[in-house]
């Protein structure tokens, strides 16, 4: 009787890694390499992740009972990455169906084997906090994706852009004392009636119009964005005028929904309140790009959402994360024949959402297309003109949600431009001509809605 050879483990790791490269496109998945880790050349991780954009993960693999894995795991935590200015914040152990180790062809088994595995934090945490989660690989792919992103730079960043906007709101509370009318037009151009919520909003707006122009800085080929250092000279000088300026050049590309408001804004102060809000910041918002943070894709929309949690920047209740990400994958599961390796195909795709806020749902729908789209094969970076102009629509009643949904969903692919994009601030309460609006319930009755990004360009 003929016996099928043992597959080593490492012949595994390796079939792995290469399937898990042809899922992640943006990244560099390296297995069984040794020279990937800072003063431990010799150290061979069974499989490591790196991206630009994330922070480095780990993930050590056994043949079940694999009794050592999580130990290995656990070992490979806060390990400095050679070319990784960040540490691995996150390890999975993972333990390989038993029938593997005599699968004849490890790379078709591994495509349709159902592995358990769980995630080891820096922190000390464990998810699950106890057991195995089951999955193949594409469901390996979509958790290295989740835990890349190192919450404890997004609580610092949180955390910096928080003080930030608290020193910018003492300025313009300054303004409200002594010039109420000019931030009762702020309340007015947020859409916020609450003065004290709309300052802070407005603040946080201006925060993140600066925190965005620092990313597009020099990325665009098509124009001359300056980074934030260029434009402000001596002490003494008022960038007010600059800013707005370069904001002006940065709505010849697009980005509406980000600089528009922010630019409208810093508009309405008197020149020295405005150079004493955007001196301070400019400085938050240098802080939170050297930390790293806003280069994963997704950080805007987290960042703002732990803002609002307590509901102190918009007075009102949004999905959370967690619960879109579920949401967003349990409806696009749902959709069947579609070709997601075709580009062209997932751009004829349309999904809505009415009342968007910080666009948690948009942005976790497009998360699920631009995954698929990745494990298929293909760019995820192609998608995104289509899903900014044709495939994701988002409205609501306040320009505030607006700004935060486009800043979100904007920055998933900052260098890849669009001409327009779907997100609407709907007209809500008594109009000029003395009308009553109500948000989007008035789409039932008419398709004739004026877009934030383009004011000449009704709906489709």
């Amino acid at each position: 009787m003929t016996t099928a050879s043992r597959q080593a483990e490492s012949s595994a790791n390796a079939m792995l890694g290469a399937l898990l490269q042809g899922m992640m496109r943006g990244a560099s998945v390296r297995a069984e390499h040794t020279q990937v880790i800072e003063g431990q050349p010799a150290l061979r991780p069974d499989v490591i992740i790196t991206d630009s954009q994330r922070s480095p993960v780990v993930l050590e693999a056994e043949y079940t009972p694999a009794r050592s894995v999580e130990r290995e795991a656990v070992e490979r935590l806060g390990l400095p990455v050679v070319g990784d200015t960040r540490v691995i914040g996150a390890a999975i152990a993972l333990r390989y169906p038993e029938d593997l180790e005599s699968a004849t062809d490890v790379a078709e088994a591994l495509k349709s084997a159902r592995s358990e595995y769980c995630v080891h934090y820096k922190d000390g945490g464990r998810f699950p906090a106890s057991g195995w989660i089951s999955g193949g690989v594409s469901d390996l792919a979509d958790l290295i994706r989740l835990v890349s992103v190192s919450e404890s730079e997004v609580d610092a960043a949180t955390d910096i852009l928080e003080q930030g906007i608290d020193r910018a709101v003492a300025v313009l509370d300054d303004v409200g004392r002594l010039r109420p009318r000019i931030t009762q037009e702020i309340e007015r151009l947020l859409g916020m009636p609450d003065p004290a919520a709309a300052r802070r909003m407005a603040c946080a707006i201006i925060a993140n119009a600066l925190i965005f122009h620092e990313r597009i800085a020099g990325m665009r080929a098509d124009a001359d964005v300056q980074p934030l250092n260029l434009l402000w000279g001596s002490a003494a000088d008022n960038p007010r005028s600059k800013i707005s300026a370069a904001w002006d050049e940065i709505l010849r590309i697009n980005y509406w929904a980000i600089f528009a408001i922010a630019r409208d804004i810093i508009n309405q102060l008197p020149a020295h309140y405005a150079a004493q809000i955007l001196d301070r910041l400019r400085d938050t918002a240098e802080s939170v790009n050297a930390g790293g943070a806003m280069f994963a894709h997704d950080l805007t929309g987290r960042i703002f959402q732990r803002l609002i949690a307590d509901r102190k920047y918009l007075a009102t209740f949004y999905t959370r994360p967690e619960s879109a990400a579920l949401l967003a994958r349990l409806a696009v599961a749902k959709l069947n024949g579609v070709d997601w390796a075709d580009a062209a195909a997932i751009g004829k795709l349309r999904v809505a959402d009415f009342t968007c806020g910080t666009g948690a749902l948009l942005s976790a729908v497009y998360e699920q297309f631009a995954g698929r789209h990745e494990r298929a094969g293909g760019d995820s970076a192609s998608l995104h003109k289509a899903m900014m102009e044709d495939a994701l629509y988002g409205c609501d009643v306040m320009p505030s949600a607006i700004h935060i949904s486009g800043a979100t969903l904007s920055g998933i692919q900052p260098g890849v431009g669009f001409d327009l994009s779907r997100l609407y601030a709907m007209p809500y309460g008594r109009q000029a001509d003395g009308s009553i609006q109500i948000g989007s319930l008035e789409l039932l009755r008419s398709s004739s809605v004026m877009t934030l990004f383009n004011m000449n360009d009704p709906a489709r």
